[in-house]
């Protein structure tokens, strides 16, 4: 590998978990943002030279390669000047797919679910002294980061379907969480997104190492080659029982004739039981004894934006949500109004994107079903152009027709505000969606 390297967009959770793992390696690293964060402030720590703004000035003298992010080279003038240049451009999956070289990568895919997943496994991996590296798309309290370099042989990672390079690696194992009509502006059409997950199925090495959910019809429906996992009758490690209490959950899994009662997780929802049962699986086949597995969940600390505290003040919690599809939501609702008991649920919600919004418009009106209060504030363009015909004004009447009574709209610039004057003691304020919604929290409690 080189010894140093450029990143555009460097604060990116995907980018940043690369810029990690090399930094961890001696590497040299070098990058810009648009904007200051806690990830840039924490890669700064590590040792990389941060630029904020784009700008062809942040890069190097010599010639290093460029990584680069789908997401992030529309009009951006340093990556235009890097091609003027002549310098290597690496597009993010380029540079992962070289870090797992010489590795036994467990990677995780679906729709939903992955980092939750691919979390737990690393944590699960680390705690059983297997230390893997690792390369996950949010920040694992138990880490404090979401990438790092490891000694074992073992390297967990995100394989997003988003822009189709998923398809790079050629995984030892993998976990398949679910398949959902989501990116469809890379993928047009579902029968083009089955292909791309038929092919990644495809290329896992090790069937006795590929988990995937026979639960969601969808990805049934691929006659995948592995071992099934879910509530169904006919999947190979079945969920039997679940139970919940507050904030955790206890599940019994029968798998290849054996029973593992009462296996405890901090998590929340049914989403989570299956999540953690594809991990526990993977866990007992590559190895790892049930009372070390047992041990790593139980010590679990979650990730952050998964229903993640921002904290309390009088009287009133805050929860922070990175989900930002119908189904995301519901489950992620679902199980947080059986957490908190006879609570107020108040969902503060942003769309992500204009095609998503246009995709999923028939669908978000139903996902808010176990919130008793929603706000509804203005679309996140994430960069899109408009659509026309697809805005926060048609949203918000399909949501109030489906949702009657519980539903408002907020403009953005004034939801702080607004918010402010309508909650009531011992409200649990849940704020949902990929964009800057992210901020109303840690707002809220200042005022507070």
């Amino acid at each position: 590998m080189n010894q140093s390297y450029h990143f555009i967009a460097i604060g990116g959770i995907g980018m940043s978990a690369l810029a990690h793992i090399l930094l961890e390696k001696g590497i040299q690293v070098s990058g810009s943002d648009k904007q200051k964060s806690p990830i840039t402030d924490k890669l700064e720590k590590a040792g990389a030279k941060i630029y904020i703004g784009y700008d062809p000035k942040n890069l190097p003298q010599e010639s290093v390669p460029i990584v680069y992010s789908t997401a992030a080279v529309s009009e951006n003038p340093e990556f235009e000047a890097a091609k003027t240049k002549g310098f290597l451009l690496l597009h993010r999956s380029e540079l992962l797919s070289m870090l797992m070289e010489n590795k036994k990568s467990l990677l995780v895919a679906g729709t939903h679910g992955k980092t939750t997943s691919s979390s737990l496994l690393t944590h699960v991996l680390l705690e059983c002294g297997l230390d893997p590296s690792y390369a996950v798309g949010g920040i694992v309290h138990n880490m404090s980061k979401n990438g790092g370099e490891g000694r074992g042989n073992y390297f967990v990672a995100e394989a997003c379907e988003s822009d189709g390079t998923f398809l790079r690696y050629s995984g030892y194992g993998a976990i398949v969480t679910n398949i959902d009509a989501d990116h469809l502006d890379y993928w047009k059409d579902k029968d083009a997104l089955s292909l791309g997950f038929i092919q990644f199925l495809e290329q896992i090495q090790s069937k006795e190492h590929l988990l995937y959910c026979i639960d969601d019809e969808w990805l049934k429906s691929l006659n995948c080659r592995g071992i099934s996992y879910g509530f169904s009758d006919t999947a190979e490690a079945r969920v039997l029982s679940c139970f919940s209490d507050g904030w955790k959950q206890d599940y019994t899994l029968l798998f290849r004739g054996k029973l593992f009662e009462d296996i405890q997780i901090p998590l929340i929802g049914k989403h989570n039981i299956l999540n953690s049962a594809a991990v526990f699986t993977l866990g007992l086949q590559i190895g790892i004894k049930e009372v070390d597995l047992r041990k790593a969940f139980a010590s679990f600390k979650g990730i952050g934006r998964r229903v993640e505290k921002k904290g309390e003040k009088r009287g009133i919690a805050i929860y922070d949500d990175y989900g930002h599809h119908p189904t995301e939501i519901k489950t992620t609702l679902a199980g947080l109004k059986k957490a908190i008991g006879g609570k107020r649920l108040v969902a503060v919600f942003q769309p992500h994107r204009f095609t998503r919004t246009r995709d999923c418009l028939e669908e978000f009106p139903y996902a808010f079903n176990d919130a008793d209060l929603i706000f509804l504030t203005d679309i996140y363009s994430a960069g899109e152009t408009p659509i026309q015909g697809v805005d926060t004004a048609v949203l918000c009447e399909k949501m109030k027709a489906a949702n009657e009574g519980k539903l408002r709209y907020i403009p953005r610039d004034i939801l702080k505000d607004e918010l402010l004057s309508e909650l009531k003691k011992d409200d649990v304020v849940l704020t949902i969606g990929a964009g800057d919604i992210t901020k109303v929290g840690p707002e809220l409690l200042q005022f507070l």
